[in-house]
């Protein structure tokens, strides 16, 4: 099996609304170099593609090749990677197509089997690539993370959801929820009618400038607000165990607006970018995100409910892993992991979830267990430990450093399926050994067993 080299990788995760690719593994491991958007251009009459469309161009029609998560057209998608693909041969004119492994990160629940099957065909006949594997993005992600071999995965797209347990480092997806109409769009819906002034455009500018921020109601909640506002540097958001830290003066769109955070500001601005002209937002740019919040929440507790093993629905609760562009929304993650808690942690009996604390100020310490009596064929057993006793994220590595730029936004870990594949790919591409099995398909694998051989490699 041929050894390929690592600055000829090349990393792809088509989305609905943007495809992310990187060429060349850099040696620390970075963040996707391109974000392009996921569309092809075509005419109807000749079925013609075009990468770009000219403003006077009407013969050209614009073609979505992915919806909600979904391959909705297959000519179109293979347009986009020979679009990726004939970039990466322009800027690298030495590279020969032969030399480049490909490695496709794909959504969990909505790629169909006889998709992924042609698009084998269209990259190994078409395109010619000789070194081809897909990945799963819930695997992806806890690869990317590397602290525990169970997870839950949670993929935010801009309108569609998807939640997928991850146990012994295996997708279950009878556990998956794939939920659609919801997502980055539902926070659009609530900050229109939150603000009914604006623009679809100003809207989606606000959501994406940092100033828009979750913040939780706590007057109800386990957590006192100096609780929410508590980060350790490892991004980790644990319930159980929070630890104070001192908060600066927020950057806005590159600028500091005020030595205080945005929390304390009365108002703060974007820049709208169809105008360039700052926008002044007041409180309002703290609400709306109750109802995603809510979603979320019930989507990870009844994915996991269908867990039957309590060890390991209770890994996949601690080892959370929030994933897409929408997670980049300040204080998103941890209004999610405090609305878990107030609804499905379990305590002792008699254990307050309110916001009761010792003199000290520090939270009364979450019980790890309840005691339940269940009878089993007559029998009891008081002795079930119930799920889940805790709720944590997972915890991302303290190494690849360039996963944590930019510092004051979080890093980038919203993408750490990314990383995940790009892990992956040092393991199957640049590896001389196949250890008794192909770890992907080349030319002599398709030859042999076609398009169906795509499921022989996949993990």
């Amino acid at each position: 099996m041929p050894l390929y080299k690592e600055e000829n990788f090349l990393v792809v995760h088509p989305g609905s609304e943007h495809t992310l690719f990187s060429f060349g593994l850099q040696d620390s491991l970075a963040p996707p170099q391109y974000k392009i958007p996921s569309v092809a251009y075509q005419n109807p009459t000749t079925k013609e593609y075009k990468s770009k469309r000219d403003e006077n161009d009407t013969d050209f029609v614009e073609i979505h090749p992915i919806h909600n998560s979904k391959v909705v057209d297959l000519p179109a998608f293979n347009y986009l990677l020979k679009i990726i693909l004939q970039s990466v041969i322009t800027k690298n004119p030495i590279v020969t197509i032969n030399q480049i492994p490909l490695l496709l990160i794909v959504p969990s629940l909505t790629w169909s089997r006889s998709d992924i099957e042609c698009i084998t065909k269209y990259v190994i006949e078409s395109l010619e690539f000789t070194a081809f594997n897909i990945l799963d993005l819930s695997l992806s992600s806890t690869f990317g993370v590397g602290s525990s071999t169970n997870s839950v995965v949670v993929n935010v797209g801009h309108n569609n959801i998807q939640v997928v347990p991850v146990v012994g480092y295996q997708t279950v997806k009878f556990a998956g929820k794939y939920l659609t109409g919801v997502g980055g769009i539902t926070l659009n819906e609530e900050i229109k009618k939150t603000l009914p002034n604006f623009t679809d455009a100003q809207v989606e500018d606000l959501k994406i400038s940092g100033i828009y921020e979750v913040l939780t109601d706590h007057e109800s909640s386990f957590y006192s607000f100096a609780d929410l506002e508590s980060k350790q540097e490892d991004d980790e958001f644990d319930v159980a165990k929070i630890v104070a830290s001192d908060d600066k003066g927020a950057i806005i769109n590159g600028e500091v607006e005020d030595e205080k955070p945005n929390k304390e500001l009365e108002r703060n601005f974007f820049v709208d970018s169809k105008s360039g002209e700052k926008i002044y937002v007041g409180k309002e740019r703290f609400q709306s995100a109750a109802k995603l919040v809510e979603v979320v929440t019930d989507a990870i507790y009844n994915s996991l409910a269908l867990i039957p093993d309590f060890e390991k629905r209770q890994d996949c609760y601690d080892n959370i892993i929030l994933v897409g562009s929408t997670f980049k929304i300040p204080g998103l993650k941890e209004a999610v992991l405090v609305r878990l808690s107030e609804k499905y942690l379990i305590s002792e009996p008699g254990e307050s979830t309110g916001s009761a604390k010792d003199s000290n100020g520090i939270n009364v310490t979450l019980a790890r267990y309840q005691q339940a009596e269940d009878s089993v064929d007559g029998e009891t057993n008081s002795n079930l430990a119930q799920v889940p006793s805790a709720i944590k994220l997972a915890k991302y590595p303290d190494y690849f450093p360039e996963w944590k730029k930019p510092k004051e936004r979080g890093g980038s870990w919203e993408d750490v399926f990314f990383l995940g594949g790009e892990i992956y790919s040092k393991q199957i591409f640049s590896n001389n050994s196949n250890h008794g099995r192909e770890l992907f398909i080349d030319s002599e694998v398709y030859e042999e067993r076609g398009p169906q051989s795509i499921w022989d490699v996949t993990i």
